[in-house]
């Protein structure tokens, strides 16, 4: 077999040697006036080609026709044919197109037994006929390698994927690299693990995968454990790759140590390839400017921010950034280039205190026609009304946004972001609403003073049956609770801040922490805003049912989770009928920290 390739290669040389017209005529072999035209020359060239191809193509052909059921002869004809084919500066590969699609189809009919060549020919096709084609192969490729069988496998994950079927493409991913971890699928492979909650398994086939050789598939794979993992397994992937003599560019670099909170390093990495700022994508620039804010640089950050918001025009983009540039460094509100953006923070701030004003100048227009026709409101609460709920508003909004965006505040210069969160980012996430809450509690003690211990605690006598319903909801969030353990619900679950939020309060204090802010401090002071002040000034104009529909709406609308907004709306609801039978907060308070309390519980079992 190895003398025939051997005999083959010594034909296909001689007749490129023969005809290839620089050494088969002497440099005086060609007319001055044909040597004047360098496009005629560039022909002769060309058709030389042609020639070679198509001698070494009759080669392969007749060593063929003497060995017809030699499928590494046959299969070896097709990828000298497909280099052909696949150029884009040839202007005769139509033909070898032609040659390579007549290859195939021969391919295909006489060595449909034969892995490689059936391989080949699946590794050609794309979308639905490769599919068709290769689905079969399944059941048929026990008696194959490890290696053929994750070839497989990866054909079919790269068309699921083309064809939009991300779990079939993820699944044939995960096989392809388990069968051979070396395979070129392990960033899909990786990506399913993690979307499917298995963020282990695709740490695991990371460290097992040997270092590819191509510089990119290796910097594919730091930039997909730095986005898709929450521990080390980028910065140690960055550690094999220069180990193994691999030259990863700056920016992954700093990426993957960002990563793991050295920023300081980071920041000296991006330093050294100061050249490529000029020309950098919104992806690394949304890095630049991450790197110095969590390494305290702020006129770096200033700098970045300043260079977006001239290319831009549009400050809105900018205004948490610019919040938080003013956190790390005071005396930057000076700085002229950026009074657009004080301008923009401090008209944002204006809005989100006005915000309110939208719902409540209504409901004051709606309690005096009321009034005129003679229908009483009967209010839940004697001492407060509409501006204590726009107060109460006003101080909520402001404070959450406020400290929220002085403290992790960053701009949008990359809709994708940059890839790079660090690994303690819920645990900042936690500290800044912990800070935030602080805040809150501070500015709404004033509101809380209002309500006696009667309207906290309630009154009257109550009734079992009250409690049914609110039972009934607890029943519903312990069911949906036990079906996020269903793989189908997993993949929507890391999405939701609020689970950041949990993991970042266990971090910081444990499971106590984070029972005690999630379950107590936010039941307590949401219930104050939404139903104490917010529906208790509503009431005071509006029938309870109109009120209670609102304020529902609203704090369904504020938790930002579409996906939980029927059972958000439900709970407002529910909440504030509870607030009206029981003629305080207290019952109300409790269901809203149990339906937390299973909450946590549930996103910790998820790990």
């Amino acid at each position: 077999m190895l003398l025939r390739i051997l005999k083959i290669l010594v034909i296909a040389a001689w007749a490129v040697l023969m005809l290839d017209p620089v050494s088969a005529a002497a440099p005086t072999g060609w007319a001055s006036e044909d040597l004047r035209l360098p496009e005629r020359m560039n022909d002769v060239v060309i058709n030389g080609e042609k020639t070679a191809y198509e001698n070494v193509l009759n080669a392969y052909r007749d060593a063929l026709a003497r060995y017809p059921a030699d499928a590494g002869l046959a299969l070896a004809q097709c990828k000298f044919i497909e280099r052909f084919a696949e150029s884009d500066d040839l202007s005769w590969a139509d033909v070898a197109s032609r040659d390579f699609a007549a290859c195939q189809s021969a391919l295909e009919k006489q060595f449909s037994s034969d892995p490689e060549a059936t391989l080949f020919v699946l590794e050609n096709r794309f979308g639905k006929p490769a599919i068709d084609f290769g689905e079969p192969l399944l059941k048929s490729s026990n008696n194959w390698s490890a290696t053929q069988r994750a070839r497989l496998h990866a054909a079919l994950s790269r068309n699921y994927s083309f064809a939009k079927n991300d779990t079939r493409a993820g699944q044939e991913a995960v096989l392809a690299v388990e069968l051979d971890p070396a395979n070129a699928s392990l960033v899909e492979a990786m990506r399913y693990l993690v979307k499917t909650g298995h963020a282990q398994d695709a740490a695991r086939l990371l460290a097992a995968a040997p270092v590819p050789k191509l510089l990119w598939q290796e910097t594919a794979r730091i930039r997909a454990a730095t986005e898709l993992l929450r521990g080390t397994e980028a910065i140690d992937e960055l550690h094999r790759a220069q180990r193994a003599g691999l030259k990863i560019d700056a920016y992954t670099t700093a990426r993957a140590l960002q990563h793991v909170g050295d920023s300081a390093g980071a920041e000296a990495v991006l330093a050294t390839d100061a050249a490529s700022h000029k020309l950098e994508s919104p992806q690394n620039q949304q890095l630049r400017l991450e790197v110095a804010f969590d390494s305290g640089n702020a006129k770096a950050a200033a700098d970045v921010i300043h260079d977006q918001y001239v290319k831009t025009g549009k400050a809105a983009g900018f205004i948490g950034a610019y919040a938080h540039l003013l956190n790390l460094d005071p005396a930057l509100v000076g700085r002229l280039d950026l009074l657009p953006l004080a301008f923009g923070l401090l008209a944002a701030i204006a809005l989100v205190a006005a915000c309110p004003g939208l719902l409540l100048f209504p409901a004051h227009y709606r309690g005096t026609v009321r009034q005129r026709i003679g229908k009483v409101s009967v209010p839940l609460f004697g001492r407060i009304g509409l501006r204590h709920a726009w107060l109460a508003l006003a101080i909520y909004f402001v404070l959450l946004y406020l400290v929220t965006i002085f403290h992790a505040g960053t701009a949008l210069i990359s809709p994708t972001g940059s890839g790079a969160a660090r690994i303690d980012w819920q645990s900042r996430l936690a500290a800044a609403y912990l800070w935030a809450l602080l805040f809150c509690a501070l500015g709404l003690a004033w509101v809380a003073r209002l309500l006696d211990w009667r309207d906290w605690l309630g009154s009257g006598s109550w009734k079992l049956k009250w409690f049914v319903i609110p039972a009934g909801l607890l029943a519903v969030q312990l069911l949906a609770s036990g079906l996020l353990h269903h793989p189908a619900a997993t993949k929507a679950a890391p999405t939701v801040w609020a689970v950041a939020l949990v993991h970042g309060t266990v971090a910081i204090g444990g499971i106590p922490l984070a029972l005690l802010v999630l379950s107590v401090l936010v039941p307590v002071m949401e219930e104050l805003v939404f139903r104490g002040c917010l529906l208790g000034g509503l009431s005071r104009h509006m029938s309870f049912g109109w009120s209670n529909v609102l304020q529902a709406a609203l704090f369904a609308g504020l938790h930002q989770d579409s996906q939980h907004l029927v059972f958000l709306f439900a709970t407002g609801v529910i909440a504030g009928w509870l607030v009206r039978k029981t003629k305080g907060l207290s019952m109300s308070i409790l269901m809203h920290g149990l339906i937390n309390a299973t909450f946590v519980f549930s996103v910790l079992s998820l790990g």
